[in-house]
């Protein structure tokens, strides 16, 4: 069961909410201080989470502006949360309900204030199916077996089958299952199986780290009393992967089994930390009994025993407390501490809310956990995270990244749309992309120059649809690099050869028409750059990479990037002049008509393509996808060794 969309509203800060799409694996909420991603990820977590005292409390968590409401409503949603079922969750339904009961795989949950329980919505079901399936087994007098083949509800099977008297083993067992469901009734039973396959949510914040030294006592009471912290139940599940319990330190077997038990929970823990955490590889944590607390301690440490969390730098000989250690790393062993155990004893797959958890790393650091939380936790749970910092957004997976704005008299929102944010929500995204161009210059060995950004969406787009239908696309050691026209391509090439990188030309026919690159050549600072012209992969004399796709499909590109200033009107290629450049065409056009004061901004269409992606994508078709891959093969021969 995945969890697909979320609708949050009348919590905190957030007041009119707005349907959010979530993705499969990682979904990256980016937005400034305050503008409500704590709040967003706290909501989604209170309806359905895994720790079961943490619920909707109106009188904190209502937002203070719409106070009158509250007072007027009882029962007020605050989540519409829409799942879509697995193919596992649909057998498992089939076998108990019966084939095909389930007329649709999207489900919504909704949960607020002064909800006893969640209320499910969207089971669209298959009744006569599902008595079909009940009555399968049943061989019953014909005069009672016409009654049962007329039977469209399993409340109507019911009806018929109770009055039988001495009835058969099967009629007796498809009774006693209609009137084991929740109210005899189909759709009811349907929910609360698949309320037991729901995924819990896990928050996680910055507050929530382990401390560095516990009483177990305290920790006892807290957790028979169920007022455990985080970072204290952290501490728990350390020691349960080792099979230590809170009671085995007033009672050890031997303090020795003690010692050793605790050398390995801490040593199992540390090398899952160390797989992904690069910034220093000579640390290691010591889990450390202490039998007597220090005169004048104030409580709870002064009641003993206590537990030590320290750790030792193997490289200085030198051991501190835990929570003195960098707020990254605590952050980092912390989080792994506390998952492992729910990951552990979850029957079912958890949706990990991670509230900034990059805020306390370094750049390098927060790669190493952008990777963590790819190849460790998407595999089997989904993530949301939040963050303000550019490091820890792929600029590679922009897809995932949703904006959160809070927008005066209307309170946060939250949007799909990476356009709808100010300058300074924006302002990761921006930063990201630049990081990422940066790195690409001095960091990856082949570069491929184009001449504008928009180029580099085509290329990706036009790759990834190859290589889904297992064609050639553009070899991944490619970094594409916009240079941001031909007058900045020496200065791109020099920089690119004292860095001794790699580096091949995407040239389309305005570019060679400036005489740019045959004056490189010349002078000999072309070196080895290969040149690709577009025009010799589309047959054309002068054409650009838009020309790789069908002119329909280009100007329905344009028609959506420019929806406003068209009037809404759908542009069609026979409104266009003739010619061979499907840019000048479409620019030649809009100056024709006065379209946005005569002016094409080549990177519109492109954007457009990114938002709508899978529409687009779909209407790729073979004469495109050949067009593509020659050219991807034709750059491709210029990789370096």
């Amino acid at each position: 069961m995945k969890l697909i969309s979320a609708n949050v509203r009348r919590y905190r800060s957030i007041e009119d909410g707005s349907d959010v799409a979530i993705e499969s694996d990682v979904t990256c909420m980016v937005g400034k201080n305050e503008s409500g991603k704590s709040a967003v990820l706290q909501a989604i977590y209170k309806s359905h989470p895994v720790e079961k005292s943490s619920k909707f409390d109106a009188g904190i968590d209502f937002p203070s502006r719409l106070t009158r409401e509250r007072k007027d409503n009882p029962k007020i949603p605050v989540t519409v949360l829409t799942y879509e079922l697995s193919d596992d969750d649909m057998e498992f339904i089939e076998k108990k309900f019966g084939p095909d009961v389930l007329l649709s795989r999207d489900v919504a949950v909704t949960n607020g204030y002064g909800y006893t329980s969640t209320t499910w919505s969207g089971i669209q079901v298959d009744e006569i199916g599902a008595v079909a399936f009940l009555a399968r087994e049943i061989d019953a007098p014909s005069a009672i077996q016409k009654l049962i083949d007329t039977a469209k509800t399993t409340a109507e099977l019911l009806e018929i089958l109770v009055p039988i008297e001495a009835p058969a083993a099967p009629i007796a067992a498809a009774i006693a299952t209609i009137k084991g469901w929740r109210g005899e009734d189909l759709v009811s039973a349907i929910i609360s199986a698949l309320a037991q396959r729901r995924p819990k949510f896990v928050y996680f914040s910055d507050y929530d780290t382990m401390p560095g030294k516990v009483s177990i006592p305290d920790l006892i009471r807290k957790r028979d009393e169920d007022e455990a912290s985080r970072g204290e139940l952290g501490v728990m599940s350390l020691l349960s992967m080792a099979g230590v319990t809170l009671e085995d330190f007033l009672e050890p077997e031997t303090h020795e089994h003690l010692i050793r038990d605790l050398e390995n929970a801490s040593n199992s823990i540390s090398d899952e930390v160390f797989e992904y955490w690069s910034q220093n590889k000579n640390l290691a944590v010591k889990l450390t009994p202490i039998g007597v607390a220090e005169t004048g301690a104030l409580p709870p440490l002064n009641a003993a025993p206590l537990l030590q969390i320290r750790v030792e730098n193997q490289r200085h000989r030198v051991t501190v407390p835990f929570d003195e250690r960098s707020r990254g790393f605590v952050w980092f062993f912390s989080f792994l501490a506390y998952f492992s155990q729910l990951e552990a004893e979850a029957e079912q797959p958890l949706i990990l809310l991670l509230d900034e958890p990059g805020i306390n790393l370094h750049a390098s650091a927060q790669a190493d956990l952008l990777r963590f939380i790819d190849e460790r936790l998407a595999p089997s749970h989904q993530v949301i995270f939040s963050t303000h910092s550019p490091f820890m957004i792929n600029p590679h997976a922009l897809g995932r990244v949703r904006t959160v704005v809070d927008v005066d008299n209307q309170g946060t929102k939250v949007s799909s749309d990476v356009l709808y944010s100010d300058a300074e929500t924006s302002f990761p995204l921006h930063a990201a992309i630049g990081v990422e161009l940066a790195q690409t210059l001095f960091v990856a060995p082949d570069v491929l120059l184009v001449e504008g950004p928009s180029d580099v969406i085509y290329l990706e787009v036009l790759s990834n649809a190859l290589l889904s239908v297992e064609r050639v696309g553009l070899d991944p050691r490619w970094a594409i690099t916009p240079v941001g026209g031909a007058s900045k391509l020496p200065a791109f090439l020099t920089l690119l050869g004292a860095n001794r990188l790699n580096a091949a030309i995407l040239a389309d026919s305005p570019f060679e028409d400036s005489g740019t690159i045959d004056r490189l050549r010349k002078t000999g600072r072309l070196g080895a750059a290969g040149v690709v012209s577009i025009g010799e992969i589309v047959g054309a004399a002068v054409a650009d990479v838009e020309d790789l796709f069908e002119p329909s499909l280009y100007v329905d590109l344009v028609s959506d990037a420019y929806a406003g200033a068209l009037g809404n009107k759908r542009l069609k290629v026979g409104d266009l002049s003739s010619g061979e450049r499907l840019v000048g065409r479409v620019e030649e056009y809009f100056r024709t008509n006065s379209v946005n004061s005569g002016r094409l901004n080549h990177f519109a269409p492109a954007s457009a393509l990114l938002r709508g992606q899978p529409k687009y994508v779909g209407k790729l078709n073979e004469a495109t996808l050949d067009r593509a891959e020659k050219l991807f093969k034709k750059i491709n021969t210029f990789l370096s060794n």
